[in-house]
């Protein structure tokens, strides 16, 4: 008997500290997105930006039909808030952030390449993030996209035919940039454990992508508005980069690339825009090449293997 009564008391305490480590997560609602086009139906959107979020695993989502009961029990919309700004907000039991925007960029665009024609779709969100607790906005952007859906030859409109489905992969794009602004601005990318030359990473697969690269930063001391006390900000030092070999479902396994310094837990990770990845694609080939030239050089010590020790330290140097 008292092997059973412990055996329960163990699946009970084991039950309860799953719910204490998922309750732990920020509990977000994701609002009716607005549309400043009467023949988009904005609620992709909405359903794209929840599939984007749920994937990072740092949120739980409000279903849609509790949040729509919260609005209706503070006689409030998604209408009346976008509208009336964070001083709208109040009453929101159990929900910690809200988001909430407004479609505002949607179009085709027809663009002459000499021998032929491309259209070009646009698509554009503005998005905010509010803090229910404090009404303070945590996240306010304008993303935007765009991308080639269709070409024809120079005498041809390539944009003609093209229906509004044409915006369905810039709307899923531009909801992953609006999970990973938030993500990033919340819970930042961060080393979990350094073992050798490989780094764990404490986001997994619906976050980050094998082979990608991230830049490693230290935060320094941060600093505040003299006028208000806001924190503003702190400096960041780029100490090394990593390559993402191996994603899991929560975290993923990397490679260190370049370091200046030791890398250690908590240091940030942060993604790259495209000319930080061009810049960087050219320091990896140009310090590949030196380390190898380094190892010819330095058979024998002399006067050759300094020369090279110093280009490869120019070459490999942040």
């Amino acid at each position: 008997m008292k092997h059973i009564i412990s055996a329960v008391l163990l699946t009970a305490l084991s039950f309860t500290n799953f719910a204490n480590a998922q309750s732990s997560k920020p509990i977000i609602g994701v609002g009716t997105f607005e549309s400043s086009f009467s023949d988009y139906d904005s609620r992709n959107i909405q359903t794209a930006v929840e599939t984007a979020l749920s994937k990072t695993g740092k949120f739980t989502l409000i279903e849609r039909g509790r949040l729509d009961q919260i609005l209706a029990e503070q006689n409030l919309s998604m209408q009346g808030l976008v509208e009336g700004g964070v001083s709208s907000f109040g009453g929101f039991g159990g929900v910690d952030y809200l988001l909430y925007g407004r479609v505002t960029q949607l179009g085709l665009e027809s663009k002459n390449l000499l021998i032929m024609s491309a259209c070009e779709a646009k698509f554009g969100l503005d998005v905010r993030v509010v803090d229910v607790s404090t009404a303070e906005i945590r996240l306010s952007e304008n993303i935007t996209d765009d991308d080639q859906v269709n070409t024809s030859d120079s005498e041809s409109n390539p944009c003609r035919g093209i229906g509004i489905s044409a915006f369905d992969n810039l709307a899923a794009n531009v909801s992953r940039q609006v999970a990973e602004k938030l993500t990033q601005t919340l819970f930042p990318v961060k080393i979990a454990r350094v073992s050798g030359d490989q780094v764990y990473l404490n986001y997994g697969s619906g976050f980050l992508k094998d082979g990608e690269l991230l830049k490693i930063v230290t935060l320094g001391e941060g600093f505040v508005d003299p006028d208000t006390g806001e924190v503003l900000g702190a400096d960041e030092e780029l100490i090394g980069v990593v390559e993402v070999t191996e994603t899991k479902s929560k975290f993923s396994i990397g490679k260190i690339r370049l370091q200046t310094s030791e890398l250690s837990a908590g240091d940030v990770a942060n993604r790259m825009d495209k000319s930080d990845k061009k810049k960087l694609d050219k320091k990896l080939k140009s310090c590949s090449k030196a380390i190898k030239s380094e190892g010819k050089a330095c058979k024998k010590e002399g006067s050759k293997c300094d020369k090279a020790m110093a280009k490869r330290q120019d070459a490999c140097e942040l």
